[in-house]
């Protein structure tokens, strides 16, 4: 606990002790008008007496309670807040959010579960991106949805193709379309379902455009970042540099351009190998399925669209400018984490390049 928090929390229990004091005052006179002198004398032969047997019969479980109350102030604001129990207060509604982050997430649980809790309804949000939980705490949850202590409710996360077959199946869209729409909005299955659905009262029963819905669906900061790149390797720097202007989304950009210069310049080299591409996107899947493993980057292998779309791109520059720029990427981002060169200035200069470099036909 920081000296702030323990200031604080050294003022709030010494006013309280105060407070507690000072009612003894405030209520012996009245006490002394109530009862005789011998009532009073039996009454403080008795307090001592209470205290004792309390601090015995007790075992010390207030004070290990309150340490298990310390020992928890990953979240002590919830944890506090679903601590305080008023036979008064109205319904409440109480939300552990990110408890993935938490290291103690397990005690915190069983903490919760022990209290005698009054008007309050607790939700605890635990989000991973593999959708798995710990061994440890998939047995806590399944003992307190046996006992009835919590209510458990596990989502599974959709996989790709899962996402992928929902936008299909609601939109009556192709493959293509399902990428693009995936693009810019992103894969999180809650926000997918948030836009289908306003996509779907936009459009009112007309048919799917890429185009008409671009304007109302809210577009993920890296399809905006893929916007730019595109825009740049076709020789339109103008918006691009107002946007890094506003937004100095400067290491993404130049990570996006890293990306696409790297597949352009394999495109390239296999087309320089006498590989040709289809320009029709059905007949390129089948295509790609013999030069997949070429592209894979991390473990992972893109969507087919994704490369299809960079073989337009690919057109305007030469095999060797490609090469030439893949690597002055490698040095600018290299120059920019030792301090050689500004991170505004490296990507600029190379944007530059970039353009310079483009095939006018």
């Amino acid at each position: 606990m920081d000296n702030k928090n323990l200031l604080k929390g050294t003022m709030v229990y010494s006013l309280m002790n105060l407070v507690t004091k000072m009612g003894s005052f405030v209520f012996l006179p009245i006490i002394t008008r109530l009862l005789t002198q011998e009532e009073f004398g039996i009454v403080g032969t008795l307090a001592p007496i209470t205290s004792l047997f309390t601090v015995i019969l007790g075992l010390g479980l207030y004070n290990a309670q309150m340490k298990k109350y310390v020992d928890l102030k990953e979240n002590e604001k919830v944890v506090e807040k679903i601590n305080i129990n008023s036979i008064f207060s109205s319904q409440e509604l109480v939300v552990l959010k990110r408890a993935e982050k938490l290291k103690n997430i397990e005690e915190i649980l069983k903490y919760i579960a022990n209290l005698e809790i009054v008007n309050k309804e607790i939700i605890i949000d635990y989000d991973r991106e593999d959708g798995k939980f710990g061994v440890k705490l998939k047995k806590l949850l399944d003992e307190f949805s046996k006992n009835k202590q919590m209510e458990v409710f596990l989502f599974q996360k959709e996989t790709e193709e899962e996402i992928r077959a929902y936008v299909v199946n609601e939109l009556d869209i192709n493959a293509r379309d399902v990428a693009m729409l995936l693009e810019m909005i992103g894969s999180n299955p809650f926000k997918v379902r948030n836009e289908v659905a306003k996509i779907k009262i936009f459009l009112d029963g007309e048919k799917f455009d890429i185009e008409k819905i671009k304007n109302i669906v809210s577009i993920e900061k890296e399809y905006q970042i893929y916007e730019m790149t595109r825009n740049i390797l076709l020789n339109n720097p103008a918006d691009v540099m107002r946007y890094l202007e506003q937004k100095k989304e400067y290491m993404g950009i130049l990570y996006s351009l890293y990306n696409e210069l790297e597949i352009m310049y394999k495109i390239s080299s296999l087309k320089m190998k006498g590989r040709k591409f289809s320009k029709n996107y059905n007949t390129f899947k089948i295509e790609f399925e013999e030069i997949k493993e070429i592209f894979k980057s991390n473990n992972r292998i893109p969507n087919s669209y994704v490369i299809f779309k960079k073989i337009e791109l690919e057109q305007n520059y030469t095999n060797a400018s490609l090469k030439k720029l893949v690597f002055r990427c490698w040095e600018i981002e290299k120059d920019i984490k030792t301090g050689k060169i500004e991170m505004e200035t490296g990507v600029e200069m190379l944007i530059m390049e970039i353009c310079s470099l483009f095939r006018k036909k």
